[in-house]
């Protein structure tokens, strides 16, 4: 699979690729860093780059020692443990660009 990612997100991409052990071979393409990798499908490169976004976040926030979870990760009982197991922690802030569909949903249940 060959997918693109910003420049600005491409550390955390590498990031989340190397976590997971996902091997990937990179090329800089001008404003563009090109991802190449046999092993991952449309989702799960979609679940990595959500995790690149909430790695990027989470560094950049005043409490980076909290984890930021997208919607669908937190939505996700399995991969939220994941995640938190990966942190040592078990609270979570939700990525801002999720933050209204998170808490609406939540307060449906």
């Amino acid at each position: 699979m060959l997918r693109r990612v910003s420049k600005e997100l491409a550390p955390y991409m590498s990031w989340a690729m190397k976590r997971d052990k996902i091997s990937y071979n990179v090329r800089d393409l001008g404003n563009y860093m090109e991802f190449l990798t046999d092993d991952l499908s449309s989702r799960q490169f979609t679940n990595l780059y959500e995790d690149a976004e909430c790695e990027k976040e989470r560094l950049e926030s005043p409490t980076p020692d909290i984890p930021v979870l997208s919607y669908r990760a937190a939505m996700n009982t399995v991969r939220m443990k994941k995640i938190l197991e990966y942190y040592g922690t078990d609270c979570f802030v939700v990525r801002k660009k999720d933050h209204t569909k998170y808490h609406q949903t939540i307060k449906d249940i």
